[in-house]
């Protein structure tokens, strides 16, 4: 599905590029020819013009008067005799021949090959004004400009004058630049569609991952929620066998049902928490909260599950004030908390502390178990990961804490992190921005019970 939405916006903006090319280069074309042509016809004029300015000496010259007409698209034989006019700024590719009115030439000083040029179909169009043609003559294009001159004193017959240049030049800088143009674009083409391909896969990763996450969120949601809706559906079939039995003799099946009723409750709350935070819903307050006191209250409360499973845990919490929902930073603590006990053993130890650094409120939990492996520390804050139940001495949990504990944090403007060593431990660290205002002793929560170091450890 990606690769066919991949080649797709790599296509896509193939063709827009290809579009902007063709569009640039008719656009350069266009222009240079249009230049091309600019300069070609400006020769020919100004030439057209100087001839016809010149005086009825030189124009007797021009028209051949002062000798004999020629033969269209011969020259003349005589070339010991100069009949060219004194002509000065004419360009060097610039011609011109002067044919009478039966289209013989009589006037042709740079002699030019002339006798494929049909100059009755020039004059033909020339009694009316000035008139332009695009001719092909020998292998090669020109462009001729053709004048009616008017007739000499003595004659009745009108005179026509040619100017013309070579189209060669400007036809060879043309297919040049046109080749150049398609091969740049066909270049920029494949480069574009190269390149839109990786970008394509670039824009199209987010909404790949996010995809995947959702596919692993419904999976492993499904596999969580399977095992308790299994367990209440067999109890309340077990009790649906024996109606006629009470509560009491049926009291397993009933505190069954209630224990996966209840973890139920937990991870639809968790995900809801999840959810919100998602799409930027997580209500959070902001109000100032003595974080350590926060801490510390939860570690003590905390005091006695770890005396069950033989852990002590230590409490090292200074009064820090932070801007914050009390309530959601106190389940920020006792995720991190809990998640510790679970993985470490017995007779190990948990530190909880919490201070301020270089203008952070840091919270930190450290425990003595049998740590993370680095695979596992890149996704220990994603949704239903957890480490491997002989780690976490069969403790359950449905995955979600960490993942709400990392959204909380990232709600008051911190961060979470993990460093652990296989085999050293784990530390949990969050560090907040402290109040501004600097309020830890006006703040909301109780003021620390016990001194830095305060151990409170199990029997």
């Amino acid at each position: 599905m990606f690769w066919r939405a991949r080649v797709k916006l790599a296509a896509s903006y193939a063709a827009a590029i290809a579009l902007t090319v063709l569009v640039i280069g008719v656009v350069v074309y266009y222009v240079v020819r249009q230049s091309l042509d600019h300069e070609i016809n400006s020769s020919i004029q100004t030439a057209a013009t100087q001839l016809l300015k010149e005086d009825a000496r030189d124009r007797a010259l021009l028209s051949g008067l002062s000798g004999q007409a020629f033969a269209p698209g011969s020259t003349n034989p005589d070339s010991s005799v100069d009949h060219t006019p004194t002509i000065t700024g004419l360009a060097t590719d610039v011609f011109f021949v002067v044919t009478n009115a039966t289209g013989a030439v009589t006037s042709n000083p740079r002699q030019v090959d002339t006798g494929s040029i049909h100059f009755n179909q020039l004059m033909a169009s020339a009694t009316a004004g000035t008139v332009w043609h695009d001719v092909r003559a020998n292998g090669s294009n020109y462009r001729i400009s053709t004048t009616m001159m008017p007739p000499l004193a003595g004659t009745s017959s009108p005179f026509y004058l040619s100017v013309g240049r070579s189209l060669d030049s400007r036809d060879s800088q043309l297919n040049t630049l046109f080749w150049i143009l398609l091969s740049g674009g066909a270049i920029a083409v494949v480069l574009s569609g190269a390149g839109g391909l990786w970008l394509a896969g670039r824009a199209l990763s987010p909404i790949r991952e996010s995809v995947e996450t959702q596919r692993r969120f419904l999976s492993d949601v499904s596999h969580e929620l399977r095992t308790p809706i299994a367990v209440i559906r067999a109890n309340n079939e077990l009790l649906l066998r024996h109606p006629e039995s009470t509560v009491e003799a049926n009291l397993d099946q009933v505190e069954a049902v209630a224990v996966e009723s209840e973890h139920m409750t937990r991870m639809v709350d968790d995900l809801l928490t999840l959810a919100r935070a998602d799409e930027g819903r997580l209500a959070l307050e902001r109000e100032p909260v003595d974080f350590g006191a926060v801490a510390d209250d939860v570690a003590r409360d905390m005091a006695a599950i770890a005396e069950l499973h033989g852990i002590e845990i230590s409490r090292e919490c200074s009064a820090v004030g932070v801007q914050g929902d009390a309530r959601r930073l106190r389940q920020l603590v006792l995720i991190l908390i809990d998640n510790a006990l679970k993985y470490t053993p017995a007779g190990g130890r948990v530190t909880v502390s919490c201070r301020r650094e270089r203008g952070k409120a840091v919270f930190a939990v450290e425990d003595t178990g049998p740590g993370i492996p680095q695979d596992d520390q890149r996704r220990i804050f994603d949704r239903f990961f957890r480490a491997e139940k002989s780690r976490s001495r069969g403790l359950g949990g449905t995955g979600l804490g960490l993942a709400i504990a990392r959204r909380i944090a990232e709600g008051h403007g911190g961060q979470i992190s993990v460093t652990s060593l296989p085999g050293k431990g784990s530390t949990f660290r969050v560090q907040l921005p402290v109040d501004s205002e600097g309020r830890p002793a006006g703040a909301t929560g109780s003021a620390p019970r016990v001194r830095d170091g305060e151990s409170a450890k199990t029997g």
